[in-house]
């Protein structure tokens, strides 16, 4: 049966519409997959995949001091040292040390990063060429007496205030000899961090 104008003109313009509906979800399909890739992006401070993926940039692959390097203190190499949460420059920065000298217990190691402890138990990851085998202690407590020699009645040298580093040569079960300033004297042990327990220095 042969169709009018109008229902012809009526015919093409629902096949239109329908077209038109049918290709709706094609034209929002990019939209969606760009909104979903945009989820998927990680905040702008998550640490890249990168440091993630390798194993040596995670702190819990670090393998402790070996039982000779246990206890093991050193000093720091410069006035300005950066403490990190992981042994890695791509970890964030915890601290900064700005004192040179200070003494610090190395913890573990791992390549060319040290994990150390400082005398007020902070802890992080250091790179070794930040730190000297220079030994020094810091005097704990409260003010000390530096003495002329190692005995408890020897004359007193200078006073030397908690808080104060200081460069140590000789050390026995009971004494160490310092050099704070231009001051050099004998401490007694008890009042100085830096020393392993049982350490004694020639």
């Amino acid at each position: 049966m042969a169709l009018s104008t109008a229902q012809c003109a009526f015919t093409f313009i629902l096949f239109a519409l329908a077209s038109s509906v049918a290709g709706a979800p094609a034209t929002s399909a990019p939209t969606n997959a760009r909104d979903a890739k945009a989820a998927a992006v990680k905040p702008r401070d998550a640490k890249p995949d990168a440091p993630q993926a390798a194993e040596p940039s995670k702190p819990e692959s670090a393998k402790p001091a070996d039982a000779k390097q246990a206890l093991h203190f050193q000093s720091l190499k410069r006035d300005k040292v950066y403490l990190r949460s992981g042994p890695s420059a791509d970890y964030p920065i915890q601290w900064v040390f700005v004192r040179k000298g200070l003494p610090v217990e190395v913890l573990a190691s791992f390549d060319i990063w040290r994990k150390v402890r400082d005398s007020d138990g902070t802890q992080g990851w250091v790179n070794q060429q930040m730190l000297s085998d220079r030994r020094s202690v810091l005097v704990t407590g409260a003010t000390r007496s530096l003495l002329h020699d190692p005995r408890p009645d020897a004359e007193i040298v200078a006073h030397v205030e908690a808080g104060v580093v200081a460069a140590v040569s000789k050390c026995d079960a009971a004494w160490c000899q310092v050099r704070a300033g231009e001051y050099q004297g004998w401490l007694s042990r008890d009042a100085l961090w830096g020393l392993a327990p049982d350490e004694t220095l020639p």
